[in-house]
């Protein structure tokens, strides 16, 4: 891979503005910086004066090839730019931190004849010539990130990536990715801030990403990320014993539940190691979830799902009591069934023996009642007087045995 390198000046990178600044924007303004930094270092320029404003220009197409920008979306880059201008930028006086300095961290830019005029600060002209304390930066490496919080997070684990990021309270990372009114549960800050960051720079970059939390009480108050270069790793990997090429049944059945894109010979062994760890029910539950949500990343998405607790696993849970009501449900109703079947028979049985022991009086009673019905009921319609009666009383049976039950 071709190496595109910014010096970029530590104070540039951990920059707080007010609005937050999308991936486009980052791409961009780095390409930006490059393009003045090598100005004023391969040039004679004289003094340069912090309040004065500096002139550089780039062709578009350089620009749009590191930033990894396809031609059809140039509307966008000019709209992203324009939102550019109005980012103001605070850098705090470490000492007093009353003490501010406020500045717009792109005063101006012209597009003309394919080429892109942009006008800085002295202020950064001058952090860009000097690179008293600068982080490098391989454009290239970023080029690849599609996530905001990547970018962000890259940048602040290379330029400690001698030493150690310092370990930094939740407030302090909600304002490096200015997300202090976003995902206000740390589940969400975790899955879509720092666990989608950590995952593509480790997937694409020279870098492994990882972070432990660390709580205060009852909260978690601390993040401490861990960075591991790839060549280490890669030594770590080369020790380990080759993994099997034959697969549980388990693990093929997963693998099929795969989109077809995502079904290549790596992502078996992924199922593999998931499975060690991770029930069957639960891993296939979180694919099906996973093929819903359609991330960018499907196996990152998943692996953090089964890190996380599941994502799907609120789902399986309604599911399962879903299941067990309807199964509960369907008891009920055979129960329901089979009584109102020997209620039948009961009230048949009471009502044969009852019609033997009927009086005088009682069948007086019910023959008149018989009479009543034979003039509105059709005589083809009609049953016998004996059947009448006999279905009376087991009417009469069935609702007190169904009273004596209910």
């Amino acid at each position: 891979m071709k190496r595109e390198m910014l010096n970029k000046p530590n104070q540039l990178i951990a920059l707080r503005t007010k609005t937050k600044i999308t991936v486009i924007q980052r791409k961009i303004y780095n390409i930006f910086l490059k393009i003045a930094q090598k100005e004023v270092k391969f040039s004679n320029y004289e003094e340069i004066i912090e309040d004065k404003i500096y002139s550089f220009e780039v062709d578009c197409d350089i620009v749009h090839r590191i930033a990894g920008v396809k031609i059809k979306d140039l509307k966008y880059i000019e709209e992203e730019l324009e939102n550019l201008m109005g980012m103001i930028a605070t850098i705090r006086d470490e000492d007093n931190r009353e003490n501010w300095d406020k500045f717009s961290i792109l005063p101006r830019i012209i597009k003309e004849d394919n080429r892109y005029k942009f006008m800085l600060l002295g202020n950064i002209v001058k952090a860009l010539q000097e690179q008293n304390y600068f982080t490098p930066l391989n454009l290239m490496m970023i080029k690849s990130l599609v996530s905001q919080y990547s970018i962000i997070f890259y940048e602040l684990a290379i330029r400690y990536k001698k030493y150690k990021i310092p370990k930094m309270s939740i407030e302090e990372v909600r304002k490096l990715t200015n997300t202090e009114d976003e995902y206000n549960r740390f589940y969400d800050f975790r899955r879509r801030v720092l666990d989608t960051a950590c995952e593509e720079i480790s997937e694409k970059t020279d870098i492994v990403l990882s972070y432990k939390t660390e709580k205060k009480g009852r909260r978690i108050a601390f993040i401490d990320f861990e960075i591991e270069k790839k060549e280490e790793l890669s030594v770590k990997l080369e020790a380990k014993v080759k993994e099997p090429e034959e697969y549980s049944p388990e693990t093929l059945e997963l693998f099929n539940l795969l989109p077809k894109a995502e079904q290549v010979e790596s992502n078996k062994r992924e199922l593999a190691q998931l499975l060690a760890e991770h029930s069957f029910r639960y891993l296939k539950a979180d694919i099906d979830y996973t093929k819903k949500a359609q991330p960018d990343n499907f196996m990152g998405f998943l692996k953090a799902s089964c890190q996380s607790g599941h994502y799907s696993s609120a789902e399986l849970e309604k599911e399962e009591i879903k299941k067990e009501l309807a199964k509960k449900r369907e008891e009920a109703e055979k129960k329901k069934k089979e009584l109102e079947k020997r209620i039948k028979k009961k009230a048949r049985e009471m009502a044969l023996e009852r019609y033997e022991m009927l009086s005088e009086v009682e069948l007086e009673s019910h023959n008149q009642e018989y009479e009543k019905m034979t003039e509105v009921v059709p005589e083809k319609f009609r049953p016998n007087k004996e059947d009448f009666i006999i279905g009376a009383l087991e009417d009469k049976f069935k609702k007190e045995l169904k009273e004596l039950f209910s």
